[in-house]
């Protein structure tokens, strides 16, 4: 009866790793629409563009926001460069069309050292869950 129960823990335990590892690398919001700098510089212009928020990165801006008619759970992503007349076009026609909502998030550059231990750790953990498992395993024989 104990191995039938350490056997059904042991898969269980499996179980629920994968599933986790599964859960974190899934991501489901993905954009309804991937639009060009061009296009994206021709619908803020038209005042089709209901929402932004920007973000900046070493060479590109990337825009992400809601189009005249979208739903609340649908948005477009565009990436501009980082450049002063990409920032002049967009500001200018933000002015123009009065755009209810805008965010910009400044950029933030993460050390080294944070995205080494963020990349290892799921590997590290189900590395020790494993050999746990197995020395569980081995003092349960004995």
């Amino acid at each position: 009866m104990k191995q039938i129960f350490r056997s059904k823990i042991f898969y269980l335990i499996i179980f629920l790793v994968i599933l986790g590892v599964v859960l974190i690398f899934n991501n489901d919001e993905e954009p309804t629409e991937k639009l060009t700098a061009d296009e994206f510089f021709t619908t803020l212009a038209d005042g089709k563009v209901t929402f932004i928020e920007v973000e900046q990165r070493k060479s590109v801006i990337e825009i992400s926001g809601r189009l005249a008619g979208y739903e609340k759970d649908q948005y477009f992503v565009a990436s501009v460069p980082n450049n002063e007349t990409s920032l002049d076009r967009m500001n200018n026609a933000a002015e123009e069309q009065e755009i209810e909502k805008m965010e910009f998030t400044p950029y933030i550059e993460t050390s080294g050292w944070v995205s080494l231990f963020t990349a290892t750790t799921p590997f590290m953990i189900i590395s020790f869950l494993f050999l746990g498992l197995l020395l569980f395993r081995i003092i349960i024989k004995r």
